[in-house]
């Protein structure tokens, strides 16, 4: 069980040349080029950057040397925290957090719920450090108001570790060990923390530095709602970090406001003119129980009987739990979207069967169902509050850029294809179409 230098060397070797400049400069500027750091100064310096618990385990880690009280920092002490906390491996991961618990000599155990509050105090911390780079990414969201709420971030970090708190009130440095072998969403948050904790550290004016800090990006931009200062989502910062690390990475630097029962109205033909052919998708919605919850679209959403996506989509609930369910891979019915058929379901349909789906959305705007089961997803629960639910709210994202729609594709479509929205308006009002039945089939 490591607890310090069997593998400190290796990993330190893997710092490129910009790192160890920038760790020996900010070591430099912090300890004034007297070769240690005052205890005291950390906090004075990195207080503004990083959530209090946090702040506490680094400075403990920072002064940590058996059988004494430091209260100055050393320079390896300090690029070893830039190793483990960026570059480090599960072991020196989990040896940051068991040497920082406290000021004892040896820790063989850390209570649950501090771990649970380092978990918390990183996320925090990521997007404070966001808020105070002045990111551009985060900038775009908090423009419209999307704040912080960490009573869903505290939900959050007890589900990345559900796994672990199964173990009771304390944790063994092999199990968080373990923990952090396939913690891959949390290591990343991790080391982007600590990244922009060293970035921006640095003397201000630096233009260079500045790219770096932007280019840490795990937050999406966020466009189409520059004329809408005050969006009413139902997304905390928290959330749309966490959906976007959930997509696939090709998915991840954009999100595009598409609809929004508030914004455009409670209609069905609304919703559906605004988000087919606009590529993979992110739903949001929220039912008159409160219950928040939605699902992840790899596909365009286009009219058809057939059932489109792929292994990538995911259903989610946000309260009263934070959940994630992934595909299964049982079978394809990933996403289904249909109209004017009398023999099939009318309305936009995620996972399960036609009659018993995941996620249902019916062509008359407001009902909807979540079964109790769905094979689609696994560990799937029903998302509802009640199995046949009345829809409070609905938003939808576009991630990742806009596709690009095939000449020839878009050539052969006809005039109602080209504007979903009046074909579903006349097929709303009850007007035949009485051309559907004569085109030429698609080869």
């Amino acid at each position: 069980m490591g607890h310090g230098s069997s593998s400190r060397s290796a990993s330190s070797n893997i710092l490129s040349s910009e790192e160890l400049t920038l760790v020996e400069n900010l070591f430099k500027s912090m300890s004034r080029s007297s070769g240690s750091i005052k205890r005291e100064d950390i906090f004075k310096h990195w207080s503004v950057h990083l959530d209090d618990i946090l702040l506490q385990f680094v400075v403990r880690f920072l002064c940590h040397e058996p059988g004494k009280r430091v209260s100055a920092v050393n320079g390896e002490s300090f690029g070893r925290l830039y190793v483990y906390a960026v570059r480090g491996s599960s072991e020196e991961r989990t040896n940051l957090i068991f040497t920082g618990y406290s000021d004892e000599d040896q820790k063989y155990e850390i209570p649950t719920q501090n771990f649970l509050q380092y978990l918390q105090a990183t996320i925090n911390s990521y997007l404070t450090l966001q808020k105070n780079c002045a990111n551009a990414h985060f900038n775009t969201w908090s423009s419209i108001g999307c704040t912080v709420n960490k009573r869903r971030i505290s939900m959050r970090s007890r589900t990345l570790c559900e796994d672990l708190v199964k173990y009771g009130d304390t944790l063994t440095f092999d199990q968080v060990e373990t923990w952090f072998r396939q913690a891959a969403t949390f290591k990343t948050i991790q080391s982007h923390v600590f990244q922009c904790l060293f970035l921006v550290s640095q003397k201000k004016g630096d233009k260079n530095t500045s790219a770096r800090i932007n280019e840490l990006n795990l937050l999406p931009l966020c466009r189409g709602l520059e004329n809408i200062p005050h969006f009413p989502s139902i997304l905390g910062l928290g959330d749309v970090l966490f959906l976007n690390l959930s997509l696939p990475h090709e998915l991840r630097n954009e999100w595009r406001f598409l609809f929004s029962s508030q914004v455009h109205g409670e209609s069905f033909s609304t919703m559906l003119g605004r988000i087919t052919l606009q590529g993979a998708t992110i739903i949001i919605l929220q039912d008159t129980d409160d219950h928040v919850f939605g699902g992840f679209a790899s596909d365009n959403w286009t009219l058809s009987p057939n059932f489109a996506g792929n292994q990538s989509c995911f259903l989610f609930q946000l309260e009263p739990q934070i959940l994630t369910f992934p595909a299964t891979g049982y079978n394809s019915h990933y996403q289904y979207l249909n109209l004017h058929q009398q023999t099939m379901p009318n309305g936009l349909l995620m996972g399960g069967q036609l009659n018993y789906p995941g996620l249902w959305l019916d062509w008359e705007y407001g009902p909807g169902k979540s079964s109790v089961s769905c094979t689609t997803f696994q560990n799937y629960i029903q998302l509802s509050g009640k199995e046949n639910f009345t829809l409070k709210h609905c938003e939808v994202w576009g991630v990742g850029p806009v596709p690009e729609v095939d000449e020839e594709e878009r050539d052969s479509r006809s005039v109602l294809d080209q504007d979903p929205t009046s074909k579903v308006l006349l097929e709303l009002s009850g007007k035949k179409m009485h051309s559907e039945g004569l085109r030429e089939k698609k080869e």
